[in-house]
């Protein structure tokens, strides 16, 4: 059987796009290899521009079922509060942040999918994916090999896909020196906000600490440190230094309070790995397999979803389907490098260690505190958001409003 589209991953990312694609009449195979998602430590907070894109999508009804909403954000600062932020009141997208937990919104989503016409096949190995005019993939069950055309092939394959290099991509890698850990909570102390997205900088050791409340008494929380501060956390057995070294960044301004973990330990690397031009020969790429963002600024799920929403918008609004994956690949270039390019500003300011670095810090922070404007909202309201030419240098305090006061 030949389809229009096969998506090669059935996440967020893949599920959203196959579900979307079919509810418009186009022949959609999702090959998923997993039977049951499990707990990859993935990201659960979804921004308020990606509950904005899921709304496009028309898929926020499955996922706000599970979600909490966050409407508020707390940004500590050495252990103090610095502000509480109305996100609903003070984003371009006027909506709360999301927390959920990521393998319920992916059993959900592939589920919609699927009712929605959507063939899905899950425990399903892909060996091979097949470029050209009309491509394909070539996919392993029961000791025997299948092969399916469409018009496009898209990979939702996760992080480091192996099929992606196959294909001849080039992966480019960032630099950061930064581990960002994980973790499923229960038992939640009663102290906790759960309308509040919790995220603390202690800027004298570049650690973070976030939580981020989900339905019933659970949360995610995660302790970003770099190497040479803290040994790698990996595994219930760091559970008990997890909890410490989460306490001495967030002080008391983050309640953990009791609670114990309800699934795996890991740590993994902050640094971005994408592609550029996440189209070739028939083949996209979307989600995590285009681009992963430095999680300890938890844009990827947004991201995700917005590629999902665009490549979707692209195929769905003419007959060249080939045209229209190049246009999206060009947009994702655009939105994934503004993010990059204002995560890099941010690692820079609150998580980059040495005697410049803290130079900039005494000379930004008290002015972002008088004017937060000063701060580009790209990572609440989307890579959309302005850039002016001077952007960088007023969320450094380099600015020449600064070098007027100071004459």
């Amino acid at each position: 059987m030949n389809y229009d589209l096969i998506v090669v991953g059935g996440g967020v990312t893949g599920s959203a796009l196959a579900g979307r694609m079919v509810r418009n009449g186009v022949r959609v195979l999702v090959l998923e290899r997993e039977t049951q998602f499990r707990d990859r430590i993935r990201g659960e907070a979804l921004q308020p521009w990606g509950v904005a894109e899921a709304r496009k999508l028309g898929i926020a009804q499955v996922m706000e079922e599970g979600a909490a909403e966050l409407r508020w954000f707390d940004q500590i600062i050495n252990g103090e509060r610095g502000m509480r932020r109305d996100l609903i009141a003070t984003t371009i997208p006027a909506e709360p942040m999301w927390g959920f937990f990521h393998p319920e919104a992916q059993e959900k989503l592939l589920t919609w999918a699927a009712a929605a016409g959507a063939d899905v096949r899950r425990g399903t190995a892909v060996k091979q994916v097949l470029p050209g005019p009309r491509p394909g993939v070539v996919i392993g069950a029961a000791g025997r090999s299948e092969e399916f055309e469409a018009r496009l092939v898209v990979l939702c394959a996760g992080r480091n896909p192996a099929l992606r290099s196959e294909l001849g991509f080039k992966v480019r890698r960032g630099s950061i020196p930064l581990l960002l850990s994980g973790v499923w909570l229960n038992g939640l102390s009663t102290e906790v906000d759960p309308s509040v997205a919790y995220v603390a900088n202690d800027v004298t050791t570049g650690a973070v600490a976030a939580l981020f409340p989900q339905r019933g008494d659970r949360a995610r929380a995660y302790f970003g440190f770099h190497p040479q501060a803290c040994a790698r956390l990996q595994g219930i057995g760091d559970f008990a230094r997890f909890r410490q070294m989460f306490t001495m960044t967030a002080g008391k301004a983050i309640p953990f309070g009791d609670a114990k973990p309800a699934g795996p330990l890991a740590s993994f690397e902050c640094a971005d790995v994408w592609v550029e031009h996440p189209y070739r020969d028939g083949v996209a790429l979307a989600g995590d397999a285009a681009s992963s963002s430095d999680p300890s600024w938890g844009q990827g799920l947004s991201l995700a979803l917005r590629d999902a929403r665009v490549l979707s918008d692209e195929l769905l609004a003419g007959a060249d389907w080939d045209a229209a994956a190049s246009r999206y690949a060009e947009r994702h270039d655009t939105d994934y490098g503004v993010v990059r390019k204002v995560t890099g500003w941010f690692h820079d300011l609150f998580q980059r260690l040495g005697p410049e670095a803290d130079a900039r810090r005494a000379r930004a922070l008290p002015l972002i505190a008088q004017d937060p404007t000063r701060v580009p909202d790209v990572l609440f309201s989307g890579p959309e958001v302005p850039l002016a030419a001077s952007s960088r240098a007023r969320f450094f305090g380099d600015d020449s409003e600064v070098a007027a006061a100071q004459l």
